[in-house]
């Protein structure tokens, strides 16, 4: 089979939240096996995604939020909901001048830049949530998601870690650990974390299926590595990638059963 180089999205119709930057994949595969997976990511929700509150912290609760504050962070929380960014920004804005220790507030709009690719003003944004309460876990995740796409995974591990002590049950967090430690070829810190994100059931995160098939392909895990892509391509068979994924776990279905 002729080489061909695949260019994957992992985007996903059931989620329009979920765009990432460009997969460089190669279905003929280089010596040591591996499926190649670079980390460009701009998936919008990854590190915002948050189905349930996080644990209220005795800080949280001795906020004494001003009326006007509150309806303005509100309102910019239903406009990122519905996807409109520069009204969300006009609103976060307004919440933190008219408080200026608002660092739920500073730390939305550091999402809303981020889902603009606006990296630096997410990490001032996060930063000043940080400054403010050390322990947001929404701040942690959204600063590791910044040291992360700067290539920066040692830092970016660490933020993690805090984040997911401040808020366990944030599947996304544990996604972004996993790919963190597979960057650093940490790779039973990378199977924990994104096993951990494939167990939480209301919180789909299919492409982590993508980063166990590349962790088991470096250990010639061929076998192990098709069924976890079986499994991201059942979770969106309408992927645009669908079909060279689909030829790349046939080919490791082949290497697995070669004597």
């Amino acid at each position: 089979m002729p080489e061909v180089q695949y260019s994957v999205t992992a985007t996903t119709p059931s989620d329009p939240n979920l765009v990432s930057d460009a997969v460089e994949m190669n279905p003929s595969l280089a010596a040591n096996g591996n499926l190649t997976v670079q980390l460009l990511l701009r998936d919008r929700s990854d590190h915002t995604k948050n189905p349930k509150p996080g644990v209220i912290r005795a800080d949280e609760n001795e906020q004494r939020i001003p009326r006007e504050a509150r309806k303005a962070f509100n309102e910019g929380l239903k406009f990122k909901g519905n996807d409109e960014p520069l009204k969300a920004l006009e609103s976060f804005n307004r919440a933190v001048e008219l408080y200026h220790e608002y660092y739920q507030a500073f730390s939305e709009r550091g999402d809303v830049n981020v889902s603009q690719r606006k990296l630096e003003e997410a990490a001032a944004d996060f930063d000043r949530a940080l400054k403010i309460n050390a322990h947001y876990g929404p701040a942690l995740r959204g600063s590791g998601y910044c040291k992360l796409e700067k290539r920066e995974f040692a830092d970016a591990i660490e933020l993690f870690e805090k984040s997911i002590s401040a808020d366990p049950n944030n599947a996304n967090t544990h996604l972004l650990l996993g790919i963190a430690n597979l960057e650093l070829d940490r790779r039973e810190s990378a199977r924990e974390a994104l096993q951990k994100a494939l167990s939480f059931d209301t919180q789909p995160v299919p492409r982590a299926h993508i980063y166990l098939a590349n962790l088991y392909a470096r250990e010639r895990q061929y076998l192990q590595a098709a069924d976890e892509l079986h499994k991201y391509i059942e979770a969106d068979p309408l992927a645009a990638e669908a079909a060279g994924m689909r030829e790349i776990e046939a080919k490791w279905r082949a290497r697995a059963a070669a004597p």
